[in-house]
C-alpha cells in the first residue's frame, strides 16, 4: 500500500512532506517521492494529516454502563450503604454475572469502539468484571485494537490469538496486598516474564496501608524485591515522596498519568514535571469511565503550563507521553521506517488552521494537540490494516453493536433510566 502525498506528524511532532509505503503491518519506506509498484494499492492522503495512533496505558473495560454513578465520591467511599454507593455494587455485580455471556462482548466491543474512533491504537487493559481477561483479549482481537490484557492471578495455557496481544499479570492493590499475595506475584513474574502492572499509590489511604503493613512504601516494596523495572506498569503514582520518585525514575518503569479520572475521583495530581525532570519514563491513561485520549493530554499540557517548568514541557512533550509505549513488541508510537503502521488519518479541517511552520516557529504540536477532535478522524489504521475508514468501523456492524448496547442499558437500569 502507498499513502501518496502526506503531510504526517514525525518523531520531533512537526510535519513532513512525504510517500509513505506500508508492506504487511510495517511501513517500509518514506521518500519524497514513490514510484506505485505494479498492483500496489494508492492512497492520496492530501486532504489529511497522518498522526501516529496513540496509547492509552489504563483502561478499565468494560465501564461505559458506569458513567456518572461515580461522582463526588471518593475511592474509598465506593459501595457503601448510599442509594449511590448501592447502584454501584449492583453494577459491579452485574458485570461480574455477565462475563459468560453475549452482553458482557457487547459492552466491551462498544467501548473499545470508542477507543478506535478516538485514534487510540493500543491499550492497557486492567479490566472491570472477575476472570474476564479471556473475553476482553477476544474482544480486542475481534475489533482490531492491540492490547496488554492483565490476567490477574491467573496463567493461561492458551497462546494469544493475535500478535496484536501481549499478557501481564497484577500486584494486588495495596488494601488487599500480604505477604502471601507479594510472594505469589514474584513467582508469576519469573515463571511467565510478564509485566507487572499495580494501581500504585493512588490516594493517601492506600500509602499508609503500605507502610502499615510493610513499613515501606509500594515503590520500596516494588524495588526490595526486583519488582520495579523497564516491563513494570504502574497507574497513577500520585502519594510519592522524593525518594520514591527517585526509585521510579532509575527504574524506567512506565508511570501512568491519569489526570481527568484523577479529578473525577478527587484524588491529587501525580508530581508530573518532577518526575520528569528526574528523568521517568511516563504515559498517559483515561483509566476509567472516560474514553476520551485528547482531553487527557489537553489536561496534561494545562499541568505543564500552571506548573514552574512551562518552557520546558510544551505540547510536543505530552504527544512523546500519549506515544509512549506501553508494549514495545506490539506498539511503538513512531511514524518511522521499519515501525508498525498504526497511523490516524485526520481531516486538515479549517479548525486546525492555520497551521504554521518556519524558520524559528511553529505551532503544529500545539494545534494538533488543541484542535483535534475525534470526529475530525475520518480513518484509523492499526498494524497496516484500515479498522475505522471514512468513519466506519469496518470489522463490527456498528449499528447492530449500537442497537444491542441500548438494549443492555434499558435491561440494566428498566424504569431507573430518565
Amino acid at each position: 500500500m502507498l499513502l501518496s502525498n502526506t503531510r504526517y506528524l514525525g518523531s520531533d511532532f512537526a510535519l513532513h512532506q512525504a510517500d509513505i509505503r506500508i508492506e504487511g503491518s510495517l511501513i517500509v519506506a518514506i521518500e519524497k517521492n514513490l514510484k506505485p509498484l505494479a498492483g500496489e494499492k494508492v492512497i492520496d492522503c492530501s486532504s489529511h494529516l497522518i498522526y501516529p495512533a496513540l496509547a492509552d496505558c489504563h483502561t478499565h473495560t468494560p465501564d461505559t454502563l458506569f458513567r456518572g454513578l461515580f461522582s463526588d465520591k471518593p475511592l474509598h467511599a465506593w459501595c457503601d450503604d448510599t442509594a449511590q454507593g448501592k447502584l454501584q455494587q449492583q453494577l459491579f455485580d452485574y458485570t461480574d454475572q455477565a462475563v459468560s455471556t453475549s452482553d458482557f462482548h457487547i459492552l466491551v466491543l462498544y467501548a473499545y469502539l470508542q477507543y478506535l474512533k478516538a485514534g487510540v491504537a493500543c491499550i492497557v487493559e486492567t479490566g472491570q468484571a472477575d476472570e474476564s481477561s479471556q473475553a476482553l483479549e477476544k474482544c480486542a482481537s475481534r475489533i482490531g485494537i492491540k492490547a496488554l490484557v492483565d490476567w490477574y492471578d491467573e496463567v493461561p495455557t492458551q497462546e494469544t490469538a493475535t500478535t496484536g496481544l501481549m499478557r501481564g499479570t497484577h500486584l494486588p492493590e495495596e488494601e488487599d496486598l500480604e505477604q502471601d499475595s507479594l510472594v505469589k506475584a514474584i513467582e508469576r513474574v519469573q515463571r511467565t516474564g510478564w509485566p507487572l502492572m499495580t494501581h500504585c499509590l493512588e490516594t493517601e489511604f492506600r500509602r499508609k496501608e503500605t507502610l502499615r503493613k510493610f513499613g515501606l512504601s509500594t515503590v520500596e516494596l516494588l524495588a526490595l524485591h526486583n519488582l520495579l523495572n523497564e516491563q513494570t506498569i504502574l497507574f497513577h503514582c500520585i502519594e510519592t515522596t522524593d525518594k520514591d520518585r527517585v526509585l521510579l525514575a532509575s527504574s524506567k518503569a512506565l508511570l501512568v498519568h491519569c489526570p481527568i479520572s484523577n479529578r473525577i475521583s478527587g484524588a491529587h495530581e501525580m508530581a508530573l514535571t518532577d518526575l520528569l525532570d528526574k528523568g521517568a519514563r511516563i504515559g498517559l491513561g483515561t483509566d476509567f469511565l472516560s474514553h476520551d485520549m485528547w482531553e487527557v493530554m489537553r489536561a496534561t499540557y494545562a499541568e505543564f503550563k500552571q506548573s514552574n517548568k512551562a518552557e520546558r514541557y510544551d505540547a510536543k512533550t505530552v504527544w512523546k507521553l500519549a506515544t509512549t509505549s506501553p508494549c514495545p513488541a506490539i506498539y511503538d508510537g513512531r511514524i518511522e521506517v521499519g515501525k508498525r503502521a498504526d497511523l490516524v488519518f485526520v481531516r486538515n479541517a479549517l479548525e486546525l488552521s492555520p497551521l504554521l511552520q518556519t524558520q524559528g516557529f511553529s505551532n503544529i504540536a500545539y494545534n494538533t494537540l488543541m484542535h483535534t477532535r475525534a470526529d475530525l478522524i475520518d480513518s484509523v489504521m492499526v498494524d497496516g490494516k484500515f479498522v475505522i475508514e471514512d468513519g466506519t468501523c469496518t470489522t463490527v456492524d456498528e449499528a447492530d453493536l449500537h442497537k444491542a448496547y441500548t438494549e443492555i442499558l434499558q435491561r440494566v437500569y428498566g424504569s431507573q433510566l430518565a
